[in-house]
This record gives structure tokens, C-alpha cells and sequence, in this order.
């Protein structure tokens, strides 16, 4: 029989070859979901690579962080070598350092609240580095539709609407505008989509590693969602700002007018939406009613009365109301 020291150094290269193994087998599903996501125009491209992250993130969850740096060294040495350079910092900047922010705040940080403000600064920083290294190289913004394809695509689109004897020409202006409007809008996009990303691909993670021991905090339920009361000063300031200079010549304050605005509402509008299914859940409709209420809100119309509950739930606190009144 073999001495206890000699049992010892097998365990260590059994284990060290199963976290070889594992970290080969993520690191190859997350170059797999971003060369999809990348390559293949279709929804499931866009959630493959949505999701690229996440693989990684568990490497670093289930094994240490050296190996998911490992992975993510391995992946970018791939991607540089069939790809190029471009393809490979287009996946290191805007998908995969996300893995860190996942990955760092476990078992330092005791809040999903807290884990995902961290994995969304990480995301954002990362954006930001992204645009500005782009700009720079290519004079391009990434986060703004190239003008010349979506004018190509209008054009067929209207032609399209044209020959099933619809009215194009408002749907075309429309997006015009709003293609227009993307350049000042470029910080509320970077904002968006980190939060978009990280929310993702921490409920993911959160899933995925659910019972073991370094598991993902879980995030506060739908139905408890609150924002700072801090947000009404921001939205008496984006309201305020153009009383005070004239954002019509002084681009940099009509960028902060616009992004404040679309911003604050867009958190009062979580905060309403937050607040009905709140209120859905404690008169305990079923939950096919519950989607279906919720999906009306991001109608228009409804999209208003929920930004609406949302600025009273922060001035008032009607779900702490409610509960004093039973």
C-alpha cells in the first residue's frame, strides 16, 4: 500500500487535472457563445453572446480566479490567432472582463445588490475603454448604428411597406430620428447595456451555482426593487438645466439634459413596474395574469403611468403605506 504522502500527490494531480479539464471545457464554451454571437445575425446569436461571460465566471466561482484568468488569457490568444487583434479586444473589452466582476465580489460582499452594482462598474469601465480605443483606431463609434447600412435598410424596408400598400414614410423618419439621436445618447447606452449584461449574467450565475459553496448572492425578489430617493434631485436637475443655459448651442449640456432625463425615467419606470407586481402578488393573481399586466406596461401609454408610480413609491413609500393600513 501506498504511504498517506503518496495518496496525497495523487489527489493533488487528480484535482489539478480535473481543474485543467474544466477550465479547457468553459473557457471553449465561452469562445464558442462569443464567435456565435459575433458571427450569426439571429436572436440566438444575440444571446450567446449576451451569455459569453457566464461560463467564465463559473470557472472562477468553481475553481479560483487564476484559472478563469487563465481561461480568459487562453481565449484571447485563440481569438487574437484566427480572428486578429480587433476581433480579440472586441471580446476582451465588451464581453469578457465582465467574468471579473462576476467572479471577484464572492465571499467579500453579502448583498446581490452590492455584487451586481460592482459587476456593473466593472462593465462599464470596460465599455468605456472599449469606445474610447475604437474611436481612436477606427473613427467609428461601436455604439452607434452605421448611418449608411440602416439608411440601406430603411430604403428596402420602405419598399417593402410601400408594396403592401402601408405608409412607410412616418416609420422612416421615425428611425431617422432616432438614429439622429444615438450620438447623445451615448452614455445612457453604456449605462443600459452593463446593467442589461450584468443583471443577465448574474441571475445566470446565481442559477447555475445555486447550493455550492461559493454561491452567488441572490438579488432582492421583483417585487422589492427600490432606487435612492436621490433620483428626484437628478430629475428637478435635468428639468431645471435647460431654464438655466441654453442647451441649444452647448451640446455637452444637451447631452446631460437628454441622458438625465431618459435615465431618471428609466429607474422610476423599474420603480413602478416593481410596485405592480408587488401589489400583483400580494392579492395573489396567477402568475399568467401577472406577465400579461406586466407586459402592458411597456406599452406607451401604460409605459407613463408606471414611470408615474414609480416618482410616487419614491416620494411616498406606498408599499410601506399600504402594509401600516392592514
Amino acid at each position: 500500500m501506498g504511504s498517506p504522502e503518496d495518496s496525497r500527490k495523487t489527489q493533488k494531480k487528480f484535482t489539478a487535472w480535473a481543474s485543467l479539464l474544466r477550465c479547457v471545457f468553459l473557457s471553449s464554451l465561452s469562445a464558442l457563445l462569443f464567435c456565435s454571437g459575433s458571427l450569426v445575425s439571429s436572436p440566438i446569436g444575440t444571446a450567446a453572446l449576451l451569455f459569453c461571460p457566464t461560463p467564465l465566471a463559473l470557472l472562477g466561482a468553481r475553481e479560483s480566479n487564476r484559472w478563469m484568468a487563465a481561461g480568459l488569457i487562453g481565449i484571447s490568444a485563440f481569438l487574437s490567432l484566427f480572428f486578429g487583434p480587433m476581433f480579440c479586444f472586441y471580446f476582451l473589452m465588451g464581453e469578457g472582463i465582465l467574468c471579473f466582476g462576476l467572479s471577484l465580489p464572492l465571499g467579500k460582499l453579502e448583498k446581490g445588490s452590492e455584487s451586481l452594482l460592482f459587476c456593473t462598474a466593472v462593465s462599464i469601465l470596460s465599455k468605456v475603454v472599449f469606445f474610447t480605443v475604437m474611436v481612436n483606431l477606427t473613427g467609428k463609434n461601436p455604439f452607434v448604428p452605421d448611418l449608411e447600412a440602416l439608411n440601406a435598410a430603411l430604403s428596402r424596408m420602405s419598399g417593402t411597406m410601400l408594396s403592401q400598400g402601408r405608409d412607410a414614410a412616418f416609420l422612416e423618419d421615425s428611425l431617422k430620428q432616432m438614429a439622429s439621436l444615438a450620438p447623445y445618447m451615448l452614455p445612457s447606452l453604456i449605462l443600459l447595456s452593463s446593467m442589461f449584461d450584468s443583471f443577465f449574467n448574474y441571475k445566470l450565475c446565481e442559477f447555475l451555482q445555486r447550493g455550492r459553496p461559493r454561491a452567488f448572492p441572490a438579488l432582492p425578489p421583483l417585487g422589492e426593487w427600490r432606487f435612492p430617493k436621490s433620483l428626484l434631485w437628478a430629475f428637478l436637475f435635468a428639468f431645471a438645466l435647460p431654464l438655466l443655459a441654453d442647451t441649444n448651442d452647448w451640446p455637452l449640456g444637451a447631452m446631460l439634459e437628454f441622458n438625465m432625463k431618459f435615465l431618471v425615467n428609466v429607474f422610476f419606470f423599474l420603480q413602478g413596474f416593481s410596485l405592480v407586481w408587488w401589489w400583483l402578488l400580494k392579492r395573489k393573481v396567477h402568475l399568467f395574469l401577472r406577465l400579461l399586466a406586466a407586459g402592458a406596461l411597456f406599452f406607451p401609454l401604460l409605459g407613463v403611468w408606471s414611470v408615474a408610480l414609480g416618482v410616487g413609491d419614491l416620494c411616498l413609500d406606498l408599499r410601506t403605506r399600504t402594509l401600516k393600513r392592514r
